[in-house]
């Protein structure tokens, strides 16, 4: 997962379940603690699939899709 594209938030027509999480981040050989504050996002999408997201809650951006 180591993409950081930019998603719309408004993508999601139906949030289901969101909470707090941080993230960690593969370094060569080990995980790494990401020190940003993260939002997890599980949600129903307009094409009705389920989407999991997480959230930067600093920039109020989502990073992973």
């Amino acid at each position: 997962m180591g993409s950081s594209s930019t998603v719309d938030i408004s993508a999601m027509q139906e949030i289901m379940l969101e909470f707090r999480a941080g993230k960690m981040v593969f370094d060569v050989k080990k995980f790494v603690h990401d020190s940003r504050k993260g939002l997890v996002r599980i949600g129903r999408g307009d094409e009705g699939l389920l989407h999991l997201q997480w959230l930067d809650r600093n920039l109020n951006a989502v990073e992973d899709v």
